[in-house]
């Protein structure tokens, strides 16, 4: 098959290195793949080692007509069969070059935000084959906004990828990552607010401060999209504040981490709320005990007590008295962390999943 995968993003989160491996999985299958993006895309670097054909569009916003002219053209002369938007301002103009094609149009929801549909917007996706929505807690949000759509929406999630699988040595992993602690705390994903990680760092200075675990580094990896560089400054400023600067440390974007997960005793995804969360399944495939917020996505990810813990969300106490239970009870981290490799690499296998994506291609 010929397709065309569109996505406008401006930084590489878990949306993203889903549509990177997927991209590469398909090509690994014997289809052509095109990849409709903005100019200096974060996928460009994920995939200079297969032969995609590139195509740069403006991608401004939802009207960018000049940018369903472009997908319309590129739908023609490549003779795209099938063309897949995975970023909700990409939705409308990849609806409106469906209706002036005979192209197969898919789209993924990978965010937990409700969509703010309207009639027009509706109109726009009439044509699409399915809505393939990452989780039941995104499922319903898309029958909630497109109720009219709702029967073509299947529940299909990301998965486990292929780095997350090629775990390097935990001596290695701690070197690469500077941990000399005893123990080591992480939290994974992209700086910015709704992930909170400036929960996180609180929760860590009560569990310092208490002097309750001295020897324990807690390491937040994940760079900042340039929009969101106040919340970086907000929280290097909150860690020098609280005065944890020696234990708490942002280490930034580190390449390969999925393969370095093994260096954490712990993981801690504190989201406000989460579609899916690829960060928490990749460490939970490391075989690292997780503790997570209790919402979207996560929740239907983590069983509370058997494969990681769920707390309240936006709740400091609940979160360190979590961290606390863990510290102090070795036995119930290997447990949970067993558990949870078991249990995400059957349900979150990539060629299964994948199959998946590729059958609903040819079927619908």
């Amino acid at each position: 098959m010929r397709i065309l995968q569109v996505c406008s993003a401006e930084s590489l989160g878990g949306g993203e290195r889903h549509v990177a491996d997927l991209t590469r999985a398909l090509i690994e299958r014997g289809h052509e793949l095109h990849l409709a993006v903005r100019p200096a895309s974060p996928l460009r670097e994920a995939l200079t080692d297969v032969p995609v054909r590139w195509h740069e569009l403006g991608l401004r916003n939802a009207l960018d007509l000049g940018s369903v002219r472009r997908l319309v053209g590129v739908i023609r002369d490549a003779q795209i069969e099938v063309l897949h938007a995975h970023v909700a301002r990409d939705y409308p103009l990849c609806g409106l070059a469906a209706k002036l094609t005979r192209v197969r149009f898919f789209l993924t929801r990978h965010h937990f935000n409700p969509i703010k549909a309207h009639h027009l917007y509706t109109w726009v996706l009439a044509n699409v084959r399915r809505l393939i929505a990452v989780s039941e807690s995104v499922r319903v949000e898309l029958a909630a906004g497109f109720p009219s759509l709702a029967e073509r929406i299947v529940v299909i999630p990301n998965w486990i990828g292929p780095e997350a699988s090629a775990q390097v040595s935990r001596d290695e992993a701690r070197a690469r990552l500077g941990i000399t602690r005893r123990l080591a705390v992480g939290v994974v994903g992209q700086l910015t607010a709704s992930k909170r990680q400036d929960l996180f760092i609180r929760a860590a200075a009560y569990v310092i401060k208490e002097k309750l675990w001295a020897n324990v580094d807690f390491l937040i990896a994940g760079a900042a999209a340039p929009s969101d560089a106040g919340y970086e400054h907000q929280l290097r400023a909150m860690i020098t504040e609280l005065g944890v600067g020696d234990q708490v440390r942002l280490i930034g974007y580190v390449a390969g981490l999925p393969a370095q997960l093994g260096a954490f005793d712990l993981v801690v995804a504190p989201s406000q709320n989460e579609a899916f969360s690829l960060a928490l399944v990749e460490a939970m495939a490391a075989g690292c005990a997780v503790i997570a917020s209790r919402v979207g996505g996560m929740a239907e990810i983590v069983v509370d007590g058997v494969t990681g813990l769920l707390v309240a969300p936006d709740d400091i106490s609940a979160l360190a008295s979590g961290i606390l239970r863990l510290f102090g009870d070795e036995r119930l981290r290997a447990k949970l962390g067993e558990a949870a490799q078991l249990s995400v690499r059957e349900r979150f296998g990539r060629e299964r999943i994948i199959t998946q994506i590729e059958r609903l291609y040819l079927e619908v």
